[in-house]
């Protein structure tokens, strides 16, 4: 998006590595927005997982990002879970039109089709990271799987599924996490754009987007969650005790009770088990700080903060600051961050939009420099995606995720 703008490349790893330490919560839970429940953590996610997949090993030198493959199609249209449809993803389907579904597992909980060694049968396989987004993909499936029982045929029954996934992204997702001003705005066509297709007009993947912006969803995961009201908190990762891992069946008891993670659905009397969002920040909790990735360095390749900045220092992001004057915003100035050795000339835009939401929004949005860049790219593939021509059956009142999720038969309205 920023051709012109140099890399931030003056940090050395070591000083990196010092600056991720300091990102892990001291608390277990600190920082709650309770603008947000957790639902859009993981819808967040599950939308990251829709648009981008960088097979390439984490860079250990320079990287022409103009090499990089992104192997989703950068567009709204839910490859993700369709694959290329029932011809040519055939493993994903039952009869040709539904979704397979395990209804229930061998544990007698609805789950994601799976293979003997537990592996889930899907396009894309992060969405079996964790048993949220595991459960969240599953919703969709089984969305699709009504729609079909309504009479739809399979081609009316994905363009519906999509459509109604397009404007959960724009009318509720976006304005929750950037502002409804910052959306409508983009939408409207006011202030500076810099993401615009390619001249065949496809869309392309920038890495300012996929390797900082987007990221910033690191800083809203708890360290645990409720699922529901009988299994207590439950960490993300964790090495010690049982946690919310996927790549197997489902655990019993574990059936998300999603009105504890989207405020619609929640009963008046269990608001006390809602997962509020962490508030966006430098901070990161406890339960995502270091991967599970085995061999791994626990100060350094496993951190997940040092991931993301040295990934940007070899892509060649430019600064936080250099962004900001960019989109006309005044810049945060490296002096007042206080980030120690490497850091006096400039911010990696990953760290400086996280502490830009923190300062100028309360850690309740992006601020304006993240969110006019998140709109910017979000919203012109939004629009290039759009469902026109498709075979759509409008009528169903799909307005917000939790519609989704009663319509899916996974979730019920509070009484």
């Amino acid at each position: 998006m920023f051709p012109a703008l140099p890399g931030f490349v003056a940090p050395s790893n070591d000083q990196i590595a010092v600056l991720a330490q300091t990102q892990l919560d001291p608390d277990a839970d600190s920082g709650n927005n309770a603008a947000v429940p957790s639902g859009f953590t993981y819808f967040g996610q599950f939308i990251d997982h829709d648009l981008i997949l960088d097979t390439a090993l984490p860079p250990t030198a320079p990287v022409d990002p103009t090499t990089l493959k992104n192997s989703r199609t950068f567009r709204f249209d839910l490859d993700s879970v369709y694959g290329g449809g029932p011809s040519v993803s055939p493993q994903l389907y039952a009869d040709g039109k539904h979704f397979k579904i395990q209804a229930p597992n061998p544990n007698g909980v609805r789950d994601l089709p799976r293979n003997r060694d537990g592996s889930a049968i899907l396009v894309e396989s992060r969405n079996d990271e964790n048993e949220i987004i595991s459960q969240l993909h599953t919703a969709f499936l089984a969305y699709h799987n009504k729609l079909i029982d309504s009479g739809l045929t399979f081609a009316k029954a994905q363009a519906t599924v999509i459509a109604d996934y397009q404007h959960i992204v724009l009318t509720e997702y976006l304005p929750a996490v950037l502002g409804r001003a910052v959306v409508d705005a983009t939408v409207n066509g006011k202030g500076k754009r810099f993401y615009r297709p390619l001249g065949n007009g496809a869309p392309y993947t920038p890495v300012e987007f996929s390797v900082a912006a987007f990221r910033f969803g690191h800083s809203e995961v708890r360290k645990t969650y409720e699922l529901n009201e009988d299994t207590g908190k439950v960490p993300v990762f964790s090495v010690t005790e049982p946690d919310l891992r996927g790549g197997r069946q489902l655990p019993a008891g574990r059936q998300i009770e999603w009105g504890n993670f989207f405020s619609q659905l929640t009963d008046p009397d269990d608001a006390d088990g809602i997962n509020l969002t962490r508030k966006i920040d430098t901070l990161i909790s406890a339960s995502l700080f270091q991967l599970p990735i085995p061999g791994a360095e626990a100060t350094g390749s496993n951190v997940l903060a040092f991931r993301n900045m040295t990934r940007g220092k070899f892509y060649g992001l430019p600064s936080g600051q250099d962004v900001a004057k960019a989109y006309g915003v005044q810049p945060i100035t490296p002096a007042t961050l206080h980030l120690g050795p490497g850091f006096d000339t400039g911010t990696p835009l990953w760290y400086y939009l996280l502490a830009e939401a923190e300062r100028a929004e309360g850690g309740l949005t992006l601020g304006p420099v993240g969110g006019r860049l998140v709109a910017d790219v979000l919203v012109k593939v939004l629009d290039m995606s759009q469902s026109a021509g498709h075979d759509y059956a409008p009528g169903l009142e799909i307005d917000t995720m939790s519609d989704l999720l009663v319509a899916a038969g996974v979730a019920e309205e509070p009484e």
